[in-house]
């Protein structure tokens, strides 16, 4: 089953938790909705549960904060992913990172089997960037793996998880051991010499023989084996690294003092990137292959460079999962594995023009007339699919494919009448489910979801007719949604929305109430709407969405906008204080106002603080909100019963009464006093 959204827990009051990416030894990652910006993010949140003791409690900590310190010094690096902020929740922080649709290069590997050297290269390329702008920072990487090497379905090649990164400056961490991954160790972090430039370049190695070969360089039956390899050993062959070899065997070097310099590693990394190569491993051949990796086809030729950039990779059908994380580790056999949502698709489609009739690269689509492709081996297409908008994302469910062994792919289409065949495709990825929930949908254009069964066979990927969705427009979440009083009645608002512009308000009374469930609805528009038949004391919940296409307003949305207010009228204001002066004190004295408090303020020296005849808040009748009365004058104090005594005598004062009712506040009228008998 596809993990569907949270939606139900919000961190630091403003990122609404969405999906779960991936966990690992340090915490969870998580895709989350920015309620300010309205805009998606990732959070790192920092797991503490299970009996961790006080020591590592506080490395875990410090190893949060290291890692955000470090990429934050990186901002703006094409190949670091960005930090955006760390916030507070229970005491611990969360790391607020740009959320980079992507897998990681472990994943890619394991699923799709090795790469071509000129897109090893091109990897290359970005990482040896991204380290090389570190070193100038005062940062050393200390953990250069598969895993933390992601490609997003842009190209993008993005290095991550600094959390074991150390800089000029930084303590020691508390832990003890070396702190790594070992498969990719240089050999002088093994025999406990420190961490350097040097070590990570010796780690980028061991990432690019793996991205080419499908195995690590030093990878063996016993864990004492391994660590004897990348000590003594030189590393494995490598058959099919053709113009990497040089490099991977610069890189790779035992002795730092002779290993490859990286002004020479991006010599050889662009030429190899450039320099066309022709595999000649046999399609599905798997004896290079990690365990557990499957590849479904030949491999791609390698991709074209973008003008101008020879680090990022050009889309292909060897795409990204669009709810992946930047800052997520791999499942596998590293350390920090993840728990992938059950039924996440993967690989994703890069947005763009596509051709409705052109079949996927490698596969051969089922054609009309096929009688369901049966007799070429072609799958039988899914059936009975459906898409449910849910909490802002659309759940798609469909009935398997009749044809044994088939995965399914998945897209996003929209409606453009600028583009080739009036549509855009987005791939949203390969799954071996029947769910998916897909949390990208935009809101006001017409889009439907297709699903196509996939299935390797002989002669390639085979793939059936599309499963199509009806056309549908996901109505625009209502934003900035206020309730507060004005008067006596409820007044709304919310961000307007032009080409939206007519809102559903369902108003219901809380559930603590005795009319709990009765329900009454109103139409709003321009962002505005007031509620003058409100009963004062009841407690209100307002649910706001947009006017679906149809006009109809039947069924309310899960994901619709709501917020709770207390009815509570607006409280009369004093216009009788009077202040006499006694032996004890001043005696104050006014009409008592039903339901109320009242607050008395006194300001010292009016004359000179230019507020005589009048108080520090404003002219009579006037509300103020609560905040806006703090440090403005002294506090008498105040009363329900009409009568206070101010003993502080002996100057001119101006005394202001508040009416205060809950929430809300009116300034009464101002009497001055002279303070003496």
């Amino acid at each position: 089953m596809a993990a569907g959204p949270v939606g139900d827990r919000v961190v630091a009051g403003r990122y609404r938790l969405l999906a779960r990416l991936g966990a690992g030894a340090m915490g969870t990652v998580w895709r989350a909705f920015d309620c300010v910006l309205e805009t998606e993010a990732a959070l790192k949140e920092i797991e503490l549960a299970g009996g961790v003791a006080g020591s590592e409690r506080a490395d875990r900590v410090e190893r949060a904060m290291r890692e955000a310190r470090h990429a934050a010094k990186l901002r703006g690096h094409p190949h670091v992913v960005t930090i955006l902020d760390v916030v507070l929740e229970n005491g611990l922080p969360w790391i607020v990172m740009e959320l980079v649709p992507s897998r990681s290069l472990f994943e890619v590997v394991r699923d799709d089997g090795p790469l071509p050297p000129a897109q090893v290269a091109r990897v290359g390329l970005a990482v040896l960037d991204a380290l090389v702008a570190a070193r100038d920072h005062g940062i050393v990487h200390r953990d250069v793996k598969p895993s933390n090497v992601l490609i997003g379905t842009d190209g993008r090649t993005v290095l991550t998880d600094f959390g074991i990164a150390t800089g000029d400056g930084d303590p020691t961490l508390t832990v003890t051991g070396v702190l790594g991954t070992p498969l990719y160790m240089a050999p002088e972090r093994l025999n406990n010499f420190p961490a350097t430039f040097d070590a990570d370049l010796f780690s980028l190695g061991g990432t690019l023989y793996f991205a080419v070969e499908g195995r690590p360089p030093f990878e063996r039956d016993s864990f004492g084996a391994m660590l004897a390899a990348i000590v003594l050993h030189p590393p494995a062959p490598a058959p099919h690294a053709g113009p990497l070899a040089e490099v991977l065997d610069g890189l790779l070097e035992k002795d730092p003092q002779r290993r490859i310099t990286p002004r020479r590693a991006r010599d050889l990394l662009l030429a190899a990137a450039q320099r066309p190569w022709t595999d000649t491993r046999p399609f599905g051949a798997t004896g290079s292959h990690p365990t557990g990796s499957h590849p479904t086809g030949a491999h791609p030729t390698g991709a074209h460079l973008r003008e101008g950039d020879p680090t990022r990779l050009a889309p292909s059908t060897r795409g990204i999962p669009p709810t992946r994380s930047a800052y997520q580790s791999d499942p596998g056999s590293e350390p920090d594995e993840p728990a992938s949502p059950a039924g996440s698709a993967s690989p994703a489609q890069p947005e763009g023009p596509a051709d409705p009739g052109a079949a996927h690269q490698g596969e051969q689509a089922n054609q009309p007339g096929d009688a369901g492709g049966a007799a070429a081996g072609v799958p039988a297409a899914p059936t009975d699919l459906i898409g449910v908008a849910q909490d802002g994302a659309v759940l798609l469910r469909w009935e398997p494919s009749v044809t044994p062994g088939v995965s399914y792919r998945v897209s996003r289409v929209l409606a453009d009448v600028s583009a080739p065949g009036g549509r855009r495709e987005r791939g949203l990825g390969i799954t071996a489910a029947t769910e998916l929930s897909d949390a990208g949908v935009p809101r006001g254009v017409e889009y439907w979801h297709e699903v196509v069964a996939v299935l390797a066979g002989a002669s390639g990927r085979l793939r059936s007719t599309a499963a199509r969705t009806p056309s549908r427009v996901l109505a625009p979440a209502v934003t900035v949604l206020r309730a507060t009083m004005s008067g006596d009645a409820v007044e709304l608002s919310w961000r307007p929305m032009p080409d939206h512009d007519e809102v559903v308000i369902e108003r219901t009374f809380a559930e603590s109430s005795a009319l709990s469930g009765a329900k009454r609805r109103f139409r709003g528009v321009c962002g505005h709407f007031v509620d003058a038949d409100v009963s004062p004391g009841a407690v209100y919940r307002y649910r706001v969405w947009v006017v679906g296409p149809d006009g109809s307003d039947a069924l309310a949305p899960v994901d619709a906008s709501q917020v709770v207010i207390r009815a509570v009228a607006r409280p009369r204001a004093v216009l009788d204080l009077e202040a006499r002066a006694t032996l004890g004190g001043t005696v104050l004295r006014w009409t008592t106002v039903p339901g109320t408090v009242v607050r008395v303020y006194a300001t010292e020296n009016p004359t000179q603080a230019g507020l005589a005849g009048t108080g520090p808040f404003g002219p009579a009748d006037r509300e103020v909100s609560l905040r806006s009365l703090e440090g403005r004058a002294r506090l008498v104090g105040e009363s329900r019963r009409g009568r206070l005594v101010d003993r502080q005598t002996g100057l001119p004062v101006v005394y202001t009464p508040i009416t205060v009712a809950e929430d809300r506040a009116v300034i009464g009228t101002a009497v001055n006093h002279e303070g003496t008998l």
